[in-house]
């Protein structure tokens, strides 16, 4: 279910995408020896004289190589927005194969690697390398990206509807309280950050008129994922090695983690259950001291079906003492001391990871 939904995200742009950014840069000439005593084009210091700012946004970019100014003039369009490149070395691997390959495009290399949001993939996808110029020396290249605004309107529109229809199919399922539905919620906060992006991108492009009335945030979509959880009885039982846990110890520090994350304390009738091994041994030692070793391992399954919902959760180690009595208590607290520290954490990035 996780990879579908995956899926769904990952092919929701699939097509809005357009090769007007990616397209063949501008053709470059060598320019003759009387141009190359020209003085820079007025576009280089505003590059506003070309395009009006009323119809356009624009940035110019400059490098060691044309490739690099172009690279940088679509950053520095994206800078305008708010937004930046969050993985340069992604982005200029998208470049070289887009104006390389024109087989290849935007939204092809976006679908594998969605290390780029859609309100900035939106921007990518719509703005175009309009000029582009070298110094005398031709160490020094320049290059400006346009991006119009009429366009900028018509594509996050689009994207902005593709992102409500995800967000309606991902959490249209019978039952919501599960950790499923959990998991669905908080996919659809990521979109609505997604969102709430290509928003603030309409208002900057003159688009606030077409902007869909009553669209929910990150924060009510996190809200619901939070109530979900509450409705989710999870059991904590001890499956092998519970005479090693007479105290209740190792038990209360997996019921308590639990608890803190959000859930439910269960019985046996829970969907969920958080099944326990604990094995406690000695170690024998050449010195005077006695060692005990624990090795804890705790699985969060669905009950009916007995597949793990996370990763296993496994610790051990060993305490030492005089007697091996003593120091099997030692070994138990610093298990529980452990799991207090540790386990929390851990499954919120477990459960976060949820797709």
């Amino acid at each position: 279910m996780y990879k579908l939904i995956a899926g769904i995200l990952a092919l929701s742009f699939c097509g809005l995408c357009f090769a007007a950014c990616v397209s063949t840069p501008a053709a470059y000439s060598p320019p003759s020896s009387a141009a190359n005593r020209s003085p820079e084009p007025e576009w280089i210091k505003r590059p506003g004289s070309l395009y009006l700012e009323s119809q356009y946004v624009v940035a110019t970019g400059d490098g060691k190589t044309m490739e690099e100014a172009q690279y940088k003039a679509r950053a520095n369009l994206l800078g305008i927005f708010g937004m930046k490149l969050a993985d340069e070395s992604v982005i200029a691997e998208m470049f070289r194969q887009t104006t390389t390959n024109s087989n290849t495009t935007w939204s092809d290399t976006v679908t594998s690697d969605r290390r780029i949001s859609s309100s900035a993939e939106g921007i990518l996808s719509g703005c175009e390398i309009k000029e582009n110029w070298k110094n005398d020396r031709g160490n020094e290249f320049y290059a400006l990206a346009v991006m119009e605004k009429a366009k900028t309107i018509s594509i996050y529109n689009d994207i902005i509807a593709r992102l409500l229809r995800d967000i309606t199919e991902i959490i249209n399922i019978p039952n919501i309280n599960t950790i499923d539905g959990y998991a669905r919620y908080r996919v659809a906060a990521t979109i609505a950050k997604d969102i709430d992006s290509c928003v603030n991108v309409l208002r900057f492009a003159g688009g606030s008129g077409s902007i869909p009335a009553g669209l929910r945030s990150e924060s009510q979509y996190m809200a619901d994922a939070s109530n979900i959880i509450k409705t989710i009885p999870v059991r904590v039982t001890i499956t092998r090695g519970s005479e090693f846990d007479s105290e209740g110890r190792i038990r209360s520090a997996f019921g308590k983690t639990i608890g803190e994350v959000g859930f439910r304390t269960g019985d046996n009738s829970s969907p969920y259950v958080l099944e326990v091994t604990l094995v406690l041994s000695d170690v024998d030692s050449p010195n005077q001291n006695k060692f005990a070793r624990y090795e804890i391992t705790a699985n969060l399954i669905q009950t009916n079906t007995r597949q793990g919902v996370v990763p296993a959760y496994s610790i051990n180690g060993r305490e030492g003492h005089l007697n091996h009595s003593e120091a099997r208590q030692r070994a138990i607290r610093a298990a529980e001391s452990k799991i207090n520290s540790d386990y929390k954490e851990l499954l919120e990035e477990y459960l976060s990871q949820l797709r």
